[in-house]
């Protein structure tokens, strides 16, 4: 029973997550509104912006409440809006129906990470890895369906799995008592340095990904001068290959986590460097794309245990800052990319993304030498 319930909520994490990679479709959101490329990023990436201003606040506000009806609330004001979407033209009303489920999304996910923390703590890698397999592998589903067959068939694609995840829920997660702690206590916790560090080193690592990471199908077709068909393998085998990235970080994390998340940024760095030498070689690219892939993986395992790991006793709120820090730094980090394309070059946001990866390092030090016994 318990194997489904995490499970079931794992599509959760998955369904609402999967809305964010919706930046793999920014010249076809760019052709549908009929906007700049400036308006169609800020439209692909504003999801995550307002989730992570939200996630400061609502995952204490509503940790009252039971969670299994808050999960489900939260997937059916999604899958109505994603439907809504699916016939709307005007840029602005669709802009406002893109961020009323991301306003919710960290109550959902709060909630099944809290769930699973209580129920099943060693399981609790199995829901952070339907959160980067939304934002992952949803990225080559979204992008083939919207290159394909357009912008509609991908926002039917959202509404669809966001019901199934509604469905699973509804039969296998049962009733699950909100926290009891005052929201006050809750935020107090956030008070030390050691949470500072924490959040800073996430802060950096995923402005750095996301930089590179979500003009990844406009740079493959751009500069690698990929088909479309060679475009979605290799997006496709890029989600796949982030999932035994994702179960790589928890193994890691579990041996030595100090070692695993100071050697991420350093290797990450080197990643995008090759990236960045060797972008118009489709084969090359190819092979370092699924290195690439291994780490992005990796990305929520680190940063959820990173943040969560300095606030053990609130848990909602720790999850909520770990959404916070992960979905604003999406946001920052697609409008730094796409200021970078526009006033220098495409080729330039490898090294936007190295300068992020190696400011991270400095946090990540400071945190492990002054809390050496904090794992």
């Amino acid at each position: 029973m318990v194997k489904k319930i995490v499970w079931s909520l794992a599509s959760v994490c998955f369904a609402m997550s999967t809305l964010l990679s919706l930046v793999g479709l920014i010249s076809v959101i760019q052709v549908y509104f009929n906007v700049s490329i400036y308006y169609a990023s800020l439209y692909a990436s504003i999801f995550a912006g307002t989730l992570g201003v939200s996630s400061l606040f609502l995952p204490a506000i509503f940790s009252h409440f039971e969670k299994k009806k808050l999960i489900l609330s939260v997937l059916l004001i999604t899958a109505a809006c994603n439907l809504l979407d699916m016939f709307i033209t005007d840029y602005y009303i669709a802009l406002i129906f893109r961020i009323i489920p991301a306003f919710f999304y960290p109550v959902a996910v709060s909630s099944a990470l809290t769930i699973v923390g209580k129920i099943s703590p060693n399981d609790t890698n199995k829901v952070v890895l339907g959160i980067s397999a939304g934002s992952i592998l949803g990225l080559s589903i979204t992008s083939y369906l919207g290159l394909s067959h357009g912008y509609q068939s991908a926002m039917m694609w959202y509404c669809a799995i966001n019901v199934l995840a509604f469905i699973l829920t509804y039969i296998f997660v049962p009733n699950f008592e909100g926290n009891k702690e005052p929201i006050a206590l809750q935020v107090s916790h956030a008070k030390s340095k050691l949470f500072l560090f924490s959040i800073l080193y996430v802060f950096c690592m995923i402005v750095g990904i996301s930089i590179t990471y979500n003009y990844i199908p406009t740079y493959l077709a751009e500069l690698t001068k990929m088909n479309a068909e060679f475009l979605f393998v290799t997006l496709l085998l890029m989600g796949l290959v982030s999932i035994v990235g994702t179960t790589l970080s928890g193994y890691c994390l579990q041996k030595n986590a100090n070692w695993t998340v100071l050697f991420y940024p350093i290797g990450f760095a080197t990643i995008m460097f090759i990236l960045g030498t060797f972008v118009r070689i489709p084969f090359m690219e190819f092979c370092i794309l699924m290195i690439f892939s291994v780490f992005d993986g990796s990305a929520y395992t680190v940063s959820q245990y990173w943040v969560t790991s300095s606030v053990r006793k609130s848990p909602e709120f720790a999850n909520g800052i770990f959404l916070l820090m992960c979905n604003m730094s999406i946001f920052i980090g697609t409008m730094i990319g796409g200021m970078i394309i526009d006033v220098i070059d495409m080729t330039y946001i490898f090294f936007g993304s190295i300068i992020m990866m190696v400011l991270a390092i400095p946090f990540v030090l400071v945190r492990i030498k002054k809390y050496p016994n904090i794992e």
